[in-house]
């Protein structure tokens, strides 16, 4: 009988073995997130040397801008994104230098911006330097300040942009509501999310070949939970119930990013039959409306979220087409064209989006799932015609005076 007390001692040292040599590893920690990106100027006026940054990155360019409505003799733009061990940062820069708005109205020797993100917390700095408007000079200004003279609303150091000017009435061939954005940085960063707790280690088990297990011992309830991975905006796009933009026919560009006169292309050009129906993707409010010597009729809409959609190259507008007119998804905003810079060119419409009315996105994946889903709107001009009964508007022309500036 002494035997089998034997063979059971060693099995119970191997199971104490392997118990011991079973200790679960730390779980692995969710990783941390951050991106920049910066700009030397853009807006309705001309754009120039756009960078981004993502995860661990680092992008920098120098543009300049001459002729036009818009000037900058001299810019750089620096985007930079880390995560050493866990922590997100990210890190904006822009500069531009001897800025110059609607020919010398609005003058600035140096305009300064930077925003530093760290753990979902952004903090912003910089400095305009030399500011005129129609002549008048202004005091170095750290600080955000706002002023109004000679058709134009000029702010300084707001958030993530340097200078502003916006036009608040028509003057030089563009609308009321256009804006130049000079010295623009954006970032964003959050640490990783903090590892669950690890489970206490087994007791040692009774001398028992076959030890009952203890329960697995309750996490603390002040133990971190892991953070919740924010979705991105353009997952968010493209889930969300959007109205395809153009009705009808439509081939969809993947042309975001590509070389354009004024920079980077920053849409995606939906090619059409001349005069096919352009809609409001969301309801929301519509703004800037007006004609561009190189968008041509265009507009703005921005939605209750802040997120911003621009059309461009219409060949007119609809009656709803008034700044400040409240609309819903799948009002007629205009129909297909190609004025502006687009003459050359096959009917279209460029249409971009702007989460939070921020930088613009590549549209494609968003613009794909709106086409795939094609559900109808309970309000607006797709539900009532829909496309067994769509209207044929052809080269429809609406007079911009009665209609862009309203």
């Amino acid at each position: 009988m002494v035997v089998p007390r034997i063979a059971s001692a060693a099995v119970v040292a191997a199971v104490l073995a392997a118990g011991a040599a079973l200790v679960p590893a730390a779980p692995a920690q969710a990783p941390a997130r951050a991106t920049a990106s910066a700009r030397v100027a853009g807006g309705d006026l001309g754009v120039s040397a756009v960078v981004r940054a993502r995860g661990d990155a680092r992008e920098r360019d120098a543009a300049r801008l001459t002729g036009g409505a818009l000037a900058v003799a001299r810019g750089t733009a620096t985007a930079t994104a880390t995560r050493d061990d866990g922590a997100g940062r990210a890190q904006a820069a822009a500069i531009a230098r001897d800025v110059s708005v609607l020919d010398g109205l609005v003058r600035a020797a140096e305009v300064r911006r930077s925003a530093v993100a760290e753990d979902g917390q952004v903090t912003y700095g910089g400095e305009v330097r030399g500011l005129q408007i129609g002549g008048e000079p202004r005091v170095d200004l750290p600080e955000r300040r706002s002023f109004t003279a000679d058709g134009v609303r000029v702010t300084v150091n707001a958030d993530g942009a340097g200078l502003t000017v916006e036009l608040i009435e028509a003057a030089a061939g563009f609308a009321a509501g256009d804006r130049a954005r000079i010295a623009v940085v954006r970032a964003a960063a959050f640490d990783g999310a903090d590892p669950a707790p690890a489970p206490r280690p087994s007791a040692t088990p009774a001398p028992s070949v076959t030890p009952a297990p203890e329960p697995e011992a309750e996490p603390s309830p002040d133990a971190a939970a892991p953070r919740r991975r924010r979705e991105s905006a353009a997952r968010r796009l493209a889930r969300g119930r959007f109205v395809f933009p153009v009705h009808g026919r439509v081939r969809v560009a993947d042309d975001f990013g590509g070389p354009r006169a004024i920079g980077p292309h920053q849409g995606n050009d939906l090619f059409a039959p001349f005069g096919a129906p352009v809609l409001a993707v969301a309801d929301g409010t519509l703004n800037r409306v007006g004609t561009l010597p190189i968008s041509g009729n265009r507009l703005w809409l921005q939605t209750d979220r802040g997120d911003a959609f621009f059309y461009a190259h219409m060949s007119a507008f609809a009656p709803d087409a008034v700044n400040g007119r409240r609309v819903q998804a799948g009002t007629l905003l205009g129909f297909t064209g190609n004025t502006g810079n687009a003459e050359p060119t096959p009917p279209h419409v460029h249409f971009e989006i702007h989460p939070g009315d921020g930088a613009a996105i590549d549209p494609h994946a968003a613009l794909l799932a709106w086409r795939a889903r094609g559900a109808a709107p309970a309000g607006g001009w797709l539900a009532r015609y829909g496309d067994a009964a769509a209207p044929q508007p052809g080269a429809l022309v609406a007079s911009r005076d009665l209609i862009a500036e309203g």
